[in-house]
């Protein structure tokens, strides 16, 4: 009955079935995977709505700590886009940070259903139902892809606008693309730049593009549709940076000038890598081993697709040659190799005889099985796992006890950060960590009149957070244990892969306030 479904109305199914991918990662997936998927976004954008200013990145919160205001290199966009959304929610009776968090979810999990239903369309398009079919089955149950797609990753954000633009230029006959077209292609790559700076390299391949379908004899046309997509590209993108840009800064592009300055000096603070870095994620991302395949099929179908393999083959140069190489930066480009990997792949074969005789024939099986048994059970795996669930769990744990005054966040072993947001609250905390004077921090509490005495000691950290603890207990006598809090299960696959990747156990306590004055 299902096989029957599905051969009748394929698209249909795999959108139910990514529908339903999404729906469990989103209700089985709390926390957030990252700190630019929180900090910079949902507490940025829920600390504004509450007239706060969480990193004090507004003007106005320079100002009162005395700072020359200047623009954060960050992209405000996306969290703007966030902040539109809990402002609407003043209006409604939501206000359980953890229930606001899970309707975030969804909503990005139904959002990311648009890229499954382009990229079956453009494959539909280019190369039939069957390979749609595969396609739509990849963009919709790729091991990481409902984990992914619910959560805050501008990265995933800006693949439904991406591959809108490359679909609208894909339905015009025999490269004959009207003015409508390209100005509506412009449009969408503009939107996807307006909340991503870097994806802005694809209008570099769409130019390529142009002029590799053109050629010398269509040079001036290539430049027409060249010209008319970028303007497009250019006014959109505008319309969504410079109106905040003036509001705040009062200066056009403000924002896209710091992160330039921000990357032309201190990119090389973050992760490096070889120039090859980024096309081992590509594979470790498109279903390996038969990545393998879909990789040379991607990179061998550059001038029949070249729509689809020049913008996204431009993005990834860039990133390969960009210092800054971390992994979910080259997200955008995936499903462009899916897409166009699963059809170069089939032109491949043909063309070279003995790869349908030796790799399809002989080892496709066993390369089909083996794909399939890795996806599936990094599928289970990553769907129900969450990640960074133990601040939040103590910052819900803290709020549902209805008493808190202030809190002590003392962090044992890395760099942490209390998500006030499930907190509930934006007031001022303070922080400790190994190398802190308890003795003398806790005097400070009553000396400093701007701080309020914590009645909570909220302590992170792992393999040192024993020590800390009971360093504390010697100078507040009236530490009583509240909870604790483990990390995940993919916190700890993570950590044990890579060390580097923190594992972080939280333990929560009250203290007498009276402590501060012995």
């Amino acid at each position: 009955m299902l096989k029957n479904a599905f051969a009748q109305r394929p698209l249909l199914s795999i959108i139910l079935l990514a529908a339903f991918l999404r729906l469990v990662a989103a209700c089985m997936s709390p926390g957030y995977l990252m700190h630019d998927d929180h900090f910079w976004v949902i507490e940025a954008a829920a600390s504004w709505a509450d007239g706060e200013d969480y990193n004090n990145w507004m003007p106005w919160s320079q100002e009162s700590l005395e700072r020359v205001p200047k623009p954060h290199y960050t992209n405000l966009a996306y969290a703007g886009l966030h902040y539109g959304f809990f402002r609407l929610l003043k209006f409604s009776t939501l206000s359980e940070p953890t229930t606001i968090a899970l309707v975030i979810r969804l909503l990005h999990g139904l959002y990311s259903l648009l890229s499954v239903y382009l990229a079956y369309k453009i494959t539909e398009t280019l190369s039939g139902k069957k390979s749609a079919m595969y396609v739509g089955l990849m963009m919709a149950a790729l091991a990481w892809m409902p984990l992914l797609s619910v959560h805050q990753l501008v990265e995933m954000f800006v693949i439904p606008p991406l591959l809108a633009s490359a679909w609208v230029l894909i339905k015009s006959k025999e490269g004959k693309y009207d003015l409508k077209s390209l100005i509506l292609s412009g449009i969408f790559l503009g939107i996807a730049t307006g909340f991503r700076y870097q994806v802005g390299i694809f209008g570099l391949g769409y130019v390529a593009a142009f002029t590799l379908q053109g050629g010398r004899r269509n040079m001036l046309l290539s430049l027409k549709q060249s010209s008319t997509l970028a303007l497009s590209a250019m006014g959109m993108f505008a319309l969504i940076q410079v109106p905040a840009d003036i509001v705040l800064w009062h200066q056009p592009f403000a924002q896209l000038g710091a992160y330039i300055q921000y990357n032309l000096t201190q990119s090389g603070d973050y992760p490096q890598g070889g120039p090859l870095n980024f096309v081992w994620v590509i594979l470790a991302l498109s279903l390996p081993p038969i990545s393998l395949l879909l990789f040379a099929g991607y990179l061998s179908s550059f001038r029949k697709y070249s729509l689809l393999v020049l913008p996204s083959l431009a993005f990834v140069i860039f990133h390969s040659l960009f210092p800054n190489k971390q992994e979910r930066f080259i997200l955008p480009a995936v499903p462009f190799v899916i897409i166009t990997g699963m059809m170069g792949w089939g032109i491949l074969k043909e063309k070279i005889s003995w790869l349908d005789t030796v790799v399809v024939k002989k080892l496709g099986g066993i390369l089909i099985k083996a794909t399939i048994l890795i996806n599936i059970t990094c599928l289970a795996g990553l769907t129900l796992s969450s990640k960074n669930t133990s601040e939040m769990k103590a910052m819900s744990a803290i709020k549902q006890r209805g008493d808190l005054e202030s809190f002590l966040y003392v962090t044992a072993d890395d760099k942490a950060f209390a998500p006030r947001f499930y907190l509930g609250s934006w007031d001022n905390f303070t922080v400790a960590d190994a190398t802190t004077d308890i003795a003398a921090q806790k005097r400070s509490h009553l000396q400093d009149m701007n701080t309020t005495v914590p009645n909570y000691i909220v302590f992170v950290g792992n393999s040192h957070l024993g020590d800390l603890i009971t360093r504390f207990k010697n100078e507040y006598p009236s530490l009583s244990y509240v909870a604790q809090f483990s990390p995940g299960r993919l916190d700890r696959l993570l950590h044990y892969l890579n060390p580097h990747n923190p594992l972080r156990r939280v333990m929560v306590y009250t203290v007498n306030t009276q402590d501060s004055e012995k």
